[in-house]
């Protein structure tokens, strides 16, 4: 979604949503979330937010997080299961990872890693000339 061209001083003048921060405000039948944007210098930005949101909001079926997430980003934050997938997709890409990141062998199987391992060491060699001192392989 776009952000209003609302201000926080229009904003302050709607009826506040308790228990939510100051982050959803209510003006008539129309309900707002603001939220600060930006790097050094943030700013707060204001946002529409649709009845539908607002009541899964309210029933507990979705927090203010994943809400936040869906308004600025047009769809629901990843599960767990989509960042290990999209995880996985970028190590096999260039395989390295899995020898400078040993956690990240929990993303596959015994027989992926087997089949893996060899061709990420040799990666590895061909780039950096020998595998890391402390590098001790899955497969041993």
């Amino acid at each position: 979604m776009k952000p209003t061209n609302l201000e926080w001083e229009d904003v302050i003048q709607f009826e506040e949503v308790k228990g939510y921060g100051q982050h959803i405000w209510r003006d008539g039948n129309n309900l707002y979330y603001v939220t600060e944007e930006g790097g050094i210098a943030p700013q707060r930005v204001v946002y529409e937010l649709p009845n539908e949101l607002f009541a899964l909001l309210e029933s507990g079926e979705r927090t203010l997080s994943e809400v936040s997430w869906k308004i600025q980003n047009d769809r629901w934050p990843p599960t767990e299961e989509e960042k290990k997938a999209s995880e996985k997709q970028f190590i096999l890409k260039g395989l390295t990872p899995l020898i400078a990141s040993p956690k990240s062998w929990e993303l596959f199987t015994q027989e992926e890693l087997e089949r893996l391992i060899p061709l990420a060491e040799q990666m590895w060699i061909d780039w950096r000339g020998r595998l890391p001192d402390d590098y001790v392989s899955p497969l041993k």
